[in-house]
């Protein structure tokens, strides 16, 4: 008897002690760091929710010009005009934080990234009939600075070779002459085509549309230039515009007098046709809308504002142009501009890019407010 009690006193003090050392361990391990498993989640979760929400910024309207294109996935550039000259600030969109990237005692006219964020020309206007054209690397620093006679700009970053751009200058008569420029050379020289508007197609081709200058059209052909060869060859009819990205060709193709079009996607090293997403554009009378549009090359979903069958507004659709899925994102907007974020997640629209388009989300966000 004596035996059978002290065995069951023993069993009982053992399971006391059991129950203290894990208690104390238990709150032991309250202090202790955690894991790198646990730390890594903890950590994405905060990233994440980081990322959940674009924080919207406050600026003197009589001051703000406009947001001017992305820096990076998760930073804008915005453009503000003062009396004594004009300023472009780098904003994070998600933490708020805001700097200065650029000055200019001129006016800034237009500001824009290559299609890789390298390099960015800045198009400040010193008098009515000059532009002073500026390339900054990512870090604002100057990497090439020329002038021209200009009463009007227009131009296009090469998105092969991202240090160059083509540069068309308008008289105020609307005489034009065109250049490219060479960063890496640090060159301007005249462009052998003496066409105002065109797209590049690699290293030696450019794409452009042939408009009649005597009679007006609405559409026109599309030509291919090779300047290795210096031989100009008809590649397409009726076309509205032509848009190049890295590895795809886009034309807008109307068929009849009443708005019915296609946008044909060509395969850019062959020229091949891919497939083509049929559309509506509208009529201006003695011209045609063009649609705002781009293009994620990753993804490979093409963006487009489709105004609807009634044309009283449009509507932001995506096309997967190798799957041909389409999907209608946001209904009800205007046909204003639109350029998405490197990673594809936002797009700045708007008159002044003034919004931003959460295209996961599919909803509007005020990015720019004003006080």
């Amino acid at each position: 008897m004596r035996l059978i009690k002290l065995v069951f006193l023993l069993m009982f003090t053992l399971l006391l002690c059991a129950g203290c050392v894990s208690s104390h361990q238990q709150e032991k391990n309250k202090d202790l760091p955690p894991t790198e498993d646990v730390q890594k989640s903890r950590e994405e979760s905060n990233q994440q929710s980081k990322h959940d929400e674009v924080i919207s910024t406050e600026i003197d309207e009589s001051v703000f010009h406009s947001v001017a294109d992305w820096k990076d996935e998760e930073s804008i550039f915005y453009i503000t005009n003062r009396a004594n000259g004009s300023t472009i600030h780098s904003y994070n969109i998600y933490t708020g934080d805001s700097s200065i990237f650029f000055r200019s005692e001129a006016p800034i006219v237009q500001f824009e990234a290559n299609s890789n964020h390298s390099l960015f020309l800045v198009h400040t206007s010193p008098t009515t009939y000059e532009a002073n054209l500026i390339i900054l690397d990512e870090k604002g620093e100057i990497q090439y600075n020329t002038k021209i006679q200009s009463f009007e700009l227009e131009f296009t970053w090469n998105q092969l070779n991202h240090e160059e751009l083509f540069v068309s200058s308008f008289n105020e008569d609307w005489t034009y002459n065109t250049y490219i420029i060479n960063t890496t050379e640090k060159s301007i020289t005249d462009n052998p085509v003496k066409i105002p508007f065109m797209q590049w197609v690699g290293d030696t081709k450019i794409s452009y549309l042939k408009w009649n200058q005597d009679v007006p059209t609405l559409t026109a052909p599309m030509y291919i230039y090779d300047r290795k060869m210096k031989e100009e060859s008809l590649f397409a009819n009726n076309v509205l515009t032509n848009t190049n990205y890295s590895n795809v060709m886009t034309t807008v193709e109307v068929f009849d007098d009443k708005g019915n079009a296609s946008i044909k996607f060509y395969e850019l090293s062959t020229m091949k046709l891919i497939n083509e997403l049929p559309t509506r554009v509208v009529s201006l009378y003695s011209d045609w809308s063009i649609p705002y549009q781009d293009y994620n090359e990753d993804k490979q979903v093409f963006y487009l504002l489709e105004v609807n069958e009634e044309n009283t507004s449009y509507s932001l659709i995506s096309y997967n142009i190798e799957t041909k899925e389409r999907k209608v994102l946001i209904e009800g907007l205007e046909n204003y501009q639109f350029k998405l974020s490197p990673n594809g997640d936002y797009a700045l629209y708007g008159p002044r890019f003034e919004y931003m388009i959460d295209l996961k989300n599919k909803k509007l966000v005020d990015l720019i407010t004003f006080k």
